[in-house]
């Protein structure tokens, strides 16, 4: 009989690492549905709104950048209490109207949610903590964990969009101006993340190495990462491809598609990415199976793939009720490589650069997105779908990069079992 993955044993750091992080994938499944069509209903033309959206990645890439280079150093639950008190400044947001600069300067913040899917500088070190809170052989099962908490989070963030709208309305606010309550509620779950970070002992922080000396030691010092430059650099590479490709169709884009494309309402959108979500949570675990079965780079390859094949299809159909069960038909294997690219790049790393690996990682998925909206606004003339095609392309281009460049390097515990068998 087949059984998925029980819930891996976490100490009271992982527990709390998840719950930060089901606070924060709440507010990012909200928000990111929330603004897009906030800054429409303002009547901001699409330069305008890809400018917001692009700095408001730009800010992501630039605390990630900052978290990467000093996160340890300043200490990670300092850090992920301060990026929490970051996301208060979606308060703002509604304040300043139309304003395209101040949004722009809001959103460089770097934690004002344009994609439901949270690339941070502040799940990095969730990354990096995750894996000191179990054993190596529930590594990948944590973080199946973490990326199925962190979905339904979204799916229920998503989902409130609807209710929080009405809300807006029933106390007499006009326009635009009905997103208040939304960004309010992002704020609230700024505040929790603080909180969650604030309970976490001394154990999420960095171990301390063994003294050495020499270069190795001076690497460790000035870059936190020494013995798996190579590596890293090839994944940060591959996985900026695959984000760039993502920042074309982060879900404020995929909301204004749905409501431009097929006339749908906040509420039906709201819906249709909460569906989304809880397929994508399920998939987790599933993740966690199937990994286990073939590999975390198989894992990660063969799932992608026909989930870019579903996103082209999406273009292809004029109508909604099929578009949408592409979309849920993608939702259901599109985040199965997540936990599987997590585990792995924290797995062929030494446990001390596992932040500065998760930054740096994260960094160039930052940077490569930032672009995306601001490519996806020079597209949308030759067709709103236009992004998502030139999406669906780049991901398999990553996807089949990933496969001949990795499938010879197995994580340690894979080639232990292979050498065994």
């Amino acid at each position: 009989m087949v059984h998925l993955p029980a819930v891996p044993p976490l100490d009271r750091n992982g527990r709390l690492v998840l719950l930060g992080k089901a606070f924060r994938a709440f507010g990012f499944g909200l928000n990111s549905v929330v603004l897009g069509l906030y800054l429409v209903e303002l009547g901001l033309d699409a330069a305008a709104v890809g400018a917001v959206l692009s700095a408001a990645l730009v800010g992501t890439t630039l605390l990630t950048l900052i978290i990467a280079i000093f996160g340890d150093r300043l200490g990670r639950r300092r850090v992920l209490a301060t990026g929490g008190a970051l996301m208060l400044l979606s308060l703002f947001v509604p304040l300043v109207g139309a304003n395209p600069l101040l949004l722009v300067l809001i959103a460089l913040s770097g934690m004002v949610a344009v994609t439901a899917n949270e690339n941070t500088g502040l799940q990095s070190l969730d990354q990096a903590i995750l894996p000191q809170t179990t054993d190596p052989r529930h590594r990948t099962a944590a973080f199946a964990t973490y990326g199925l908490l962190a979905s339904v989070a979204v799916a229920l963030g998503g989902l409130a969009v609807g209710p929080l709208v009405a809300l807006g309305t029933a106390l007499g606010l006009e326009g635009a101006d009905h997103f208040a309550p939304a960004f309010v509620v992002y704020a609230l779950a700024g505040l929790a993340t603080v909180a969650a970070a604030g309970a976490m002992t001394a154990g999420a922080e960095p171990p301390t190495p063994e003294p050495e000396a020499g270069a190795v030691a001076a690497a460790r010092r000035r870059f936190g990462i020494h013995r798996s430059r190579g590596p890293v650099l090839r994944l940060s590479l591959l996985f900026g491809l695959d984000a760039f490709a993502g920042g074309l169709i982060v879900q404020s884009f995929l909301a204004i598609w749905f409501s431009q494309t097929f006339g749908l309402a906040p509420a039906a959108i709201g819906a249709l990415f909460f569906a989304g979500n809880l397929l994508a949570a399920a998939s987790y675990p599933a993740a966690a199976l199937l990994s286990a079965r073939i590999g975390l780079i198989r894992t990660m390859v063969f799932t992608h793939i026909p989930s870019s094949v579903l996103l082209i299809a999406m273009t292809l159909v004029p109508w909604a009720p099929v578009a949408a069960f592409f979309y849920l038909g993608r939702a259901a294997i599109s985040s199965m490589d997540i936990p599987a690219r997590q585990s792995y790049t924290m797995a062929i790393v030494d446990p001390d650069e596992r932040t500065a690996t998760a930054g740096v990682t994260s960094l160039a998925r930052s940077i490569a997105q930032s672009a995306g909206p601001l490519l996806s606004a020079a597209l949308v003339p030759l067709g709103l779908g236009v992004p998502l095609v030139v999406c669906g392309v780049l991901k398999i281009g990553y996807d089949l990069s990933l496969y001949v460049g990795f499938r010879a390097r197995p994580a340690p515990e894979e080639g232990a079992l292979r050498r065994a068998g």
